[in-house]
């Protein structure tokens, strides 16, 4: 029978794919048709605030939640006491240091005031009116991914991702739609899609509690001088990081806002691609929820095989999934945009997504790379990252929208996830010995030029509805006639029939 973590990877990805299809029908048809692209623009632009503060608030917890938890969990050789806690008091530490984050975070925000209106004044004034509402949104987002790294830590990821990808969806689908059938104003509108966050973080904390007790009782005797003082060290450190990585990830969405002309309203076509390229990553977030927690375990027990083995699993199955939704997606995006409600305003964001899309099928291939080095001996190396990765963005968007527009902002993603993975990569390989690269991530090459030389060869239909389907019919049948041949997947066949490899399954 297939492990715990393979079964809730797989149902992760499936329930990721359900909430992909909801955030399709929302996007391409409700936001495009009943909003402005500056409204769409501010839809994407506040939970991109949110998550940047969030990132300072966290106090580095996405990364040493990950790396401390292997110390705190109650197992055989570390079993429950009752004076401890469940899980030796994690969840007391956890709420702590997330309070007191929430709290830095929140003053400093009210006290950046000016200078962060100053940025946004200009090109995107509509963010000006909802400038104290990223607050609430901020903490929402704060303790939701709290809840939701702990329960991942527990290899529980389907229930997770069931709220992250549909609940959410189906929350702000409701007020999208209230407010196209005029119920309520853009206000009220945006007040419930903040909200929307608020219901989903109670619900992560509901089911959390459902799989652990969730108790604040602790001993503060179980937490050792040295492990507090690491703790404290990594903490430090990794506040900077996530907001680094974070801050580079989304600096193309935050220049287009404020140095393109068209402000929010760019950062609205912007999105409409960025949103297309996100269903590139959707094995992403189901994969790495279920590798990040084994490759801390191995790291924590010295097994740099098992680390290496996990890290080039993880590498192979998030490029081939990812090019080959890549791939659909492009040989269709012309009738996706055909099909869209007021399609002609985001057309421009074809070449976009193409640019955009090859800078994620790099970031997808080698972003095992973090949790590889944040579990390892060097994680400060990761401070040094950050700042070359945040200038190396800044310098690239700050030089290429002027030129280009948001097409420069695409371009600026993808040169700094070749540089910056290249590095860290190079790091990993020469320090820790450990890298993804295997043979067969070769074969996807001609994969992927076969299926592009079909879809030159297709003629074009007069029914952009028929083309679609006839287009993804004949090259997914191409692509998956492609797999079964090369038989370049044997742990994917082996989950399917109930068995998997033990350096996965451990």
């Amino acid at each position: 029978m297939p492990s715990l973590a393979a079964k809730e990877s797989i149902l992760g990805t499936l329930v990721t794919y359900i909430g992909v299809g909801i955030g399709f029908v929302t996007t391409f048809f409700i936001l495009a048709k009943y909003l402005t692209p500056e409204e769409i623009g501010l839809t994407r632009l506040l939970p991109e605030l949110a998550t940047q503060l969030s990132g300072l608030g966290l106090l580095g917890m996405t990364y040493s939640l990950s790396r401390y938890f292997p110390f705190f969990k109650d197992s055989p050789t570390n079993p429950y006491r009752a004076e401890d806690g469940p899980n030796h008091g994690f969840f007391y530490y956890v709420t702590v240091v997330g309070l007191v984050g929430a709290a830095v975070m929140s003053l400093l925000y009210v006290l950046l005031r000016q200078p962060l209106v100053g940025l946004y004044s200009t090109n995107s004034p509509l963010l000006i009116d909802f400038y104290y509402a990223v607050i609430p949104l901020t903490l929402f987002t704060m303790g939701w991914t709290l809840l939701e790294l702990y329960t991942y830590q527990l290899l529980r990821v389907a229930v997770p991702k069931g709220i992250k990808e549909v609940l959410l969806r189906v929350l702000q689908l409701a007020c999208y739609l209230a407010y196209a059938f005029g119920y309520i104003d853009f206000t009220t509108m945006m007040w419930g899609f903040i909200g929307s966050f608020g219901v989903c973080m109670l619900a992560s904390g509901a089911y959390l509690g459902r799989i652990t007790p969730l108790s604040l009782r602790h001993n503060s005797a179980y937490v050792s001088p040295e492990m507090r003082r690491g703790f404290y060290r990594y903490s430090a450190l990794y506040t900077l990081t996530s907001i680094g990585i974070t801050l580079s990830g989304r600096m193309d969405l935050f220049m287009v806002a404020f140095i393109d002309k068209g402000g929010l309203s760019s950062a609205g076509v912007y999105t409409m691609a960025f949103y297309m390229v996100s269903i590139i990553e959707i094995p992403m977030r189901a994969i790495l929820s279920v590798a990040a927690p084994k490759i801390a375990e191995a790291a924590k027990e010295g097994d740099k095989q098992r680390v290496e083995d996990v890290y080039r699993l993880v590498g192979f199955y998030q490029l081939l999934s990812g090019l080959l939704i890549f791939i659909m997606i492009w040989v269709n995006i012309d009738s996706i945009f055909a099909i869209m409600p007021n399609g002609e305003q985001f057309a421009g964001g074809k070449w976009i997504f193409f640019f955009l899309g090859l800078a994620k099928l790099v970031e997808l291939t080698l972003t095992c790379s973090h949790t590889v080095v944040s579990t390892s001996r060097y994680y400060y190396w990761n401070v040094y990252y950050t700042i070359s990765v945040l200038v190396m963005s800044f310098v690239s968007t700050i030089y290429l929208i002027p030129h280009f527009g948001t097409m420069g902002a695409a371009l600026a993603m993808l040169l700094t996830n070749l540089v910056s993975y290249g590095l860290q990569q190079g790091l990993v390989s020469l320090k820790i010995g450990v890298h993804p690269f295997s043979l067969r991530m070769l074969y996807t090459l001609p994969i992927a030029f076969l299926a592009w030389g079909a879809d030159s060869l297709l003629p074009r239909m007069s029914s952009v509805w028929a083309d679609l389907f006839v287009r993804s019919a004949l090259i997914g049948l191409l692509l998956l006639l492609c797999l079964l041949v090369m038989r370049i997947t044997p742990e994917l066949m082996s989950m399917l029939e109930g068995r998997l490899p033990a350096k996965f399954r451990r």
